[in-house]
């Protein structure tokens, strides 16, 4: 490869040094061993490896997440479902022992003996021996019933068998021990779960009818909570999957392994009125997948828990076998793009220098693209030599149009300046009559309504002076129409000499002004109403009729703004034209209960 300019050409090969020191190529360029990580052939494997490992990170995310949701998905689904299936095998267990405990109660063994289990002498023992026989048939026969007893309606036991069994109680029942349990209820049920004789149970009671269908007795069964723990273990997710029951008071009635009886249950996350699956951490202080559901026979909660970590051990695996792959795709890219790098720096190199010389100034810097041999690499060289052609070409242009666009922009900045200025007079033309250079009504109108917006906000006071010339017409056919503007003018002047600086002056229309006494009450107003009142009838104003010097006057009518910026023009032109009706050159003010008030002059 060679480069050459308009005054001296010099050839570069990319495997042998230049023939002129002045336009070598650097050596840090062309020999990346010197500096390993500055050569370009590091810098692309560098870049490669960093986008191979992003890609591979990214796709590796993007998996994880993916099989994160699937098997979240799956938990969502498998979990209600399991709660849903115990819950129905735990609704059909006690429906089973109700219906059992029915049965016997129905027999006609205890329906016959029932009514002379009261009966002292040999009836009365012949009918608890037959009861008492039956209910050992009964236990051996029925082993999750835990005992069982007759008593009157009213819960006092009549006979008891099983009192010892499995050592859940030793000593006889109280009296009322089943009354307090159930009262006098006339339905098969079964009692919550409570601890009795160090174990957990629940009692079940029915009531035992005769032939006329009336209560003689009740029969009583206590259910071992062990019972319904096959139940409880049949269904599993895996080794950690624990199955627990809640009652109303978040006690646990099956509590985990490691926890006390009187430790209650924490998954805050987990609904108790619906389904769902909820992540947290549970009384050992585990991170666990735990789902809910409502088993309303008895006001209890069906908890399903599993380890996260079991949950989740798919994604684990996954991830160490994503990992493995990822770092050696990572370095098999590398190492193929640090071969394919070094292939191409040295052509590279050359035309970096020539690009340094162009970018220093030097122009008409040309590469010979004889020895290029990538087609990439000719591309790109073909490319710098057209940039470099039209370098030149472009500098003079660029010249040429920097000067037309400085005179452009001189040009273009008088003209804005002139339009600025233009639009300054007309805006202030817009909001000023013409004839007395006071703001015009529109002006006024829109000001006044931005300080009633203010007054109702800041509760500030407001009061609008309305001011009209007396008997304008005479003077103006006195004086013609331009004595009548003259006057205007002059009353104009006077006005605004009387008016303070926060004072808002307006010509409203023809020989009527407004003023707007802005944090001025209606005792402020009224008296500067009578200033201006009293400024113009004491100036002389010049009429242009011999031998007249009848004075000039104006009537004033003055209003406080109540809320209301219709009320507040109506109050001032009823005050207005109060003070006109009643002999002019004065100053009324509208009172707030709309009554109307003259100012008598000094």
């Amino acid at each position: 490869m060679s480069v050459k300019t308009s005054s001296a050409r010099t050839c570069v090969h990319p495997s042998r040094p230049p023939l002129s020191p002045s336009h070598a190529v650097p050596s840090r360029v062309l020999d990346p061993m010197t500096n390993p990580l500055r050569s370009l052939a590091a810098r692309i494997t560098l870049l490669v490896f960093v986008a191979t490992v992003i890609s591979s990170l990214t796709a590796s995310w993007i998996s994880m997440q993916s099989l994160d949701g699937f098997l979240r998905q799956k938990v969502d689904q498998r979990f209600p479902q399991l709660a849903a299936s115990v819950a129905n095998e735990l609704d059909q267990w006690y429906s089973l022992r109700a219906r059992e405990i029915e049965v016997f109660a129905s027999s006609a063994i205890l329906t016959e003996s029932a009514p002379r289990l009261e009966q002292e002498g040999r009836r009365g023992e012949q009918a608890r021996n037959e009861a008492e026989q039956y209910l050992r048939y009964v236990l051996e026969s029925f082993p999750q019933f835990g005992r069982l007893a007759i008593a009157t309606p009213e819960g006092v036991p009549l006979v008891e068998v099983g009192k010892a069994r499995d050592g859940i109680e030793a000593e006889p029942l109280p009296d009322g021990f089943f009354a307090d349990k159930f009262g006098a209820d006339e339905h098969t049920q079964i009692s919550d779960a409570y601890r009795f004789g160090g174990r957990l149970v629940q009692i079940a009671s029915v009531p035992m009818r005769n032939a006329e269908a009336r209560t003689t007795a009740r029969l009583f069964a206590v259910l071992d909570f062990e019972g319904i723990s096959p139940i409880l273990q049949s269904a599993s997710l895996g080794g950690s999957t624990k199955i627990y029951l809640v009652d109303r008071s978040s006690s646990f009635l099956n509590p985990p392994p490691g926890v006390a009886p009187d430790i209650t249950f924490q998954g805050d996350g987990v609904e108790r009125e619906h389904a769902s699956v909820a992540y947290y951490e549970d009384s050992l202080g585990q991170q666990v997948i735990g789902t809910s559901k409502p088993f309303p026979r008895f006001e209890w909660t069906l908890v399903i828990e599993q380890l996260y970590e079991e949950a989740f051990a798919p994604i684990v695996r996954a991830m160490s076998r994503v990992a493995w792959f990822n770092l050696a795709m990572v370095l098999a890219v590398g190492l193929i793009a640090f071969r394919i790098a070094g292939s191409i720096v040295r052509p590279l190199g050359a035309l970096s220098d020539a690009a340094k010389r162009l970018s220093a100034g030097e122009r008409g810097v040309e590469i010979d693209t004889a020895e290029t041999s990538a087609d990439e690499v000719r591309l790109l060289t073909e490319t710098f030599n057209d940039i470099s052609r039209g370098l030149g070409r472009n500098a003079r242009e660029l010249e040429d149009n920097r000067r037309e666009i400085e005179s452009a922009n001189q040009e273009l900045v008088a003209k804005n300046t002139e339009l600025s200025n233009v639009n300054l007079v007309l805006e202030q033309l817009s909001i000023t009559d013409g004839l007395t250079k006071l703001h015009n009504h529109r002006y006024f109108q829109e000001a006044i309504a931005g300080e009633c917006k203010r007054a109702s906000r800041t509760k500030d006071p407001l009061c609008l002076i309305l001011i009209d010339i007396d008997f304008f017409k005479k003077w103006n056919d006195r004086l013609g129409h331009a004595g009548g503007d003259e006057t205007l003018r002059r009353i104009a002047e006077v006005l605004n000499q009387s008016c303070r600086e926060t004072d808002l002056l307006a010509r409203y229309g023809g020989e009527e002004f407004a003023l707007l006494a802005i944090n001025t009450d209606l005792e402020g107003a009224a008296a500067l109403g009578e200033k201006v009142r009293q400024a113009v009838e004491e100036t002389n104003f010049v009429t242009d009729i011999p031998n007249e010097r009848e004075p000039l006057t104006v009537s004033i009518g003055v209003a406080f703004f109540a809320g209301d910026r219709r009320q507040l023009f109506a109050d001032a032109d009823s005050a207005l034209y109060a003070a006109k009706d009643g002999g002019r050159n004065q100053v009324i003010v509208a009172e707030p209960d709309m009554d109307v008030s003259p100012i008598q002059p000094d």
